[in-house]
């Protein structure tokens, strides 16, 4: 998929048709479209977003998009329509993605929509005639996954994020939605829910008193677990959405220069806690491993040698272990002879004698088991002091890791109470809306792990109920077929789990193996980077005398280093399994369309990704402003630069300073308009 231009009407700040064309030219496959801040950039974005999808990233969602110049242009009652028509190029074909929406005129200024908004999608086929999609959203998700567009289509100054650790379920979306694994998503939940149901509900019916209860609790056992893994799912949103809010208010913290410096220390005191948190994480856990596999040594105090005491008062009276082994006495009994030479017949005296000594004699392993044990006695003293020292030296640290935490937590604490008290308004409000997502986010993750607690208890108390009902339905001949049927389901939906589970897995090392290679690619630094079991974006380093640790405080720049090269492995990824014959997701060739890349950064990281840009998809599509264009990443990208375009932006008033070819005072009001070219 190459994009070749896309035409906008009345959407956001643009009036009218304003209309941008872009390079196709697999040698000069860079699009630059220069603006400053408030021309649109971010529309223009969003605008190719609502033409695939009907959405927007909007705060305000899709409410207010139609252009606020053009309705005060229509009378009331009058029809205002808002379009955008994206052509690209597909599989040799020549495609318009066309989806409009029109508005009726109210009183004050406002407009209601008339109607929903309509998408169509056409080509011209290789014969030259002209065809429509008569399902236009199927089509094009085939053609761009909407679960695979924010990794096409994103924001530059926000696309760090994806190295936090809260991204994690980004990570494996895009995994999911890489391999086309929503397909088997679908299967499993169609296995699990409606056909699992419907043999449940044949079983009931066949079934009378305990086995039809057991079948009932466990249909409402199903209910309640996918109930609450629901609202897991729901909570994640929640705590990323809080998170980003977080993230667009430090960053706009960081932009005004009286609490700048406050707002850089607290980054640095967040990441360090982020890391503290982790560490005491990792202490609970080997806590919880030396209690779970030693811990029984602490209740033998008095057990142990009291075992000792009767092993050796039975070794001293010869009973243990026995001199005599049971499988001599039995061969003797076999031959029918004594070692004295007496006949041993069943039933006569002799026989019995030698008979009695069988039940002293020692079974088979008793000796082995008699000296082991008695070894591992010995060493008792020893393995529980060991487990002591090895337990108090654990709780220490994580003693240590806490009071440091309380430290860190007092710390941020004083910095919020500083900016709480600026004196700028803007501040104040920012610093108290960034407080209330924090306690938001906090609440949410509480009760995630409230949830998780409840679907582990569920899923024991399902578990109980389905061996229950196993044991009655096999006292049960009436539902025998349904049972077999039922149990058939289950089998299937483990096993497609268990293949979801594989492909996952698969794609996961590939793209972790793929990202550490343009990671090293770009930052030449003795670094790597990986994808980790729990799906996060990690970078380590190798420490002398300690071995691979992670870097927890990364700068911006090697966060947004990380999170390039796993957006351009997605994209290398999709290409190659595009020429695959794959039973699940086809991939494709994508353009990648990047707002504000630079806009963080410092000069030696701008050069760095600027440099490896040309290389992250056969498309590029970029949007700066002159300050991010101009010194290293002109030098670096201009050479491979195809197409540039401008959007001047036109205003009653700008900011002081920004007055500028690309942004003019002066005009009645706000609005952008496309040109070609750059204007320096």
């Amino acid at each position: 998929m190459k994009i070749s231009s896309i035409d906008i009407t009345n959407f956001r700040q643009f009036v009218g048709s304003q209309k941008l064309s872009f390079s196709v030219d697999e040698h000069e496959n860079i699009s630059v479209v220069h603006g400053e801040n408030g021309a649109g950039k971010t529309s223009i974005l969003n605008a190719f977003k609502w033409c695939f999808y009907g959405r927007t990233d909007f705060d305000t969602g899709e409410k207010n998009i139609l252009n606020e110049h053009a309705i005060s242009t229509y009378d009331d009652g009058g029809v205002i329509s808002l379009r955008v028509i994206v052509e690209f190029e597909h599989d040799g074909r020549n495609y318009k993605a066309d989806r409009s929406q029109e508005y009726r005129k109210l009183g004050n200024n406002s407009v209601e929509p008339v109607g929903g908004n309509v998408f169509e999608l056409s080509w011209i086929a290789a014969g030259g005639g002209f065809e429509k999609s008569k399902n236009p959203g199927t089509q094009i998700n085939q053609i761009l996954p909407e679960g695979m567009h924010s990794y096409f289509f994103f924001n530059g100054e926000r696309i760090e994020k994806l190295a936090y650790e809260s991204a994690s379920h980004e990570i494996r979306d895009a995994i999911r939605n890489l391999m086309g694994l929503e397909i088997m998503e679908r299967g499993r939940t169609h296995l699990s829910g409606r056909v699992r149901k419907h043999f449940n509900k044949q079983m009931s019916e066949g079934a009378s008193g305990l086995l039809k209860d057991l079948i009932e609790k466990e249909g409402l056992l199903d209910e309640k677990i996918e109930k609450i893994k629901n609202d897991i799912t729901s909570e994640d949103d929640n705590i990323t959405g809080f998170e980003d809010t977080i993230q667009v208010v430090e960053k706009r913290l960081l932009s005004i220069k009286d609490v700048a410096a406050l707002q850089e220390e607290r980054n640095r005191l967040n990441e360090s806690l982020s890391s503290n948190r982790e560490a005491f994480q990792e202490a609970s856990r080997k806590i919880k491993q030396v209690i779970g596999s030693r811990g029984f040594l602490a209740f033998l105090h008095d057990a142990a040698p009291h075992v000792s005491e009767i092993l050796e008062e039975r070794r001293q009276k010869g009973e243990l272990p026995y001199a005599i082994k049971r499988q001599f006495i039995d061969d003797l009994l076999d031959k029918g002879s004594c070692i004295c030479s007496t006949d041993l017949v069943e039933g006569e005296e002799p026989y019995q004698n030698v008979h009695r000594y069988r039940d002293k004699a020692s079974p088979e392993g008793i000796e082995e088991a008699f000296t082991r044990t008695s070894g591992a006695l010995g060493q008792f003293g020893w393995a529980r002091n060991d487990m002591y020292q090895s337990l108090l030296g654990l709780l220490a640290d994580r003693k240590s890791l806490d009071d440091t935490r309380e430290e860190l937590e007092g710390a941020l604490s004083e910095i919020s109470g500083k900016v709480s008290d600026s004196e700028l308004e803007d501040v104040t409000q920012l610093e108290a809306r960034r407080r209330q997502c924090e306690i938001d986010r906090d609440n949410a993750v509480g009760h995630r792990g409230l949830l998780r607690g409840r679907l582990e208890e569920a899923k024991t108390e399902l578990e109980q109920v389905q061996k229950e009902r196993k044991d009655q339905e096999e006292k049960s001949g009436k539902v025998a077929l349904a049972s077999k049927r039922h149990t058939v389901v289950e089998e299937t939906a483990r096993v497609v789990e268990e293949l979801h589970d594989a492909l996952a897995e698969q794609t996961k090392q590939k793209l972790s193996k793929r990202v550490n290679q343009t990671f090293q690619n770009i930052l030449k630094k003795d670094y790597r980077a990986e994808i980790d079991d729990d799906y996060c974006l990690r970078v380590i380093k190798d420490v002398p005398g300690v071995g691979p640790q992670i870097v927890h405080e990364k700068s911006t720049g090697e966060s947004q280093v990380t999170s390039l090269s796993f957006v351009a492995s997605i994209v290398s990824l999709a290409h190659e399994q595009s020429l695959k014959d794959s039973t699940f997701f086809k991939g494709g060739v994508f353009p990648i369309i990047m707002d504000s890349p630079f806009g963080a950064l410092d000069p030696d990281y701008r050069t760095l990704i600027a440099r490896h840009i040309p290389e992250l998809a056969q498309q590029i599509i970029l949007f700066v402003s002159k300050s991010q264009w101009d010194g290293e990443v002109q030098e670096e990208c201009e050479k491979r630069v195809g197409k540039h375009q401008s959007l001047i932006y036109f205003a009653p008033k700008v900011r002081e300073g920004l007055d500028s070819y690309y942004a003019r005072p002066g005009s009645e009001y706000e609005y952008t308009k496309v040109e070609e070219g750059y204007h320096g």
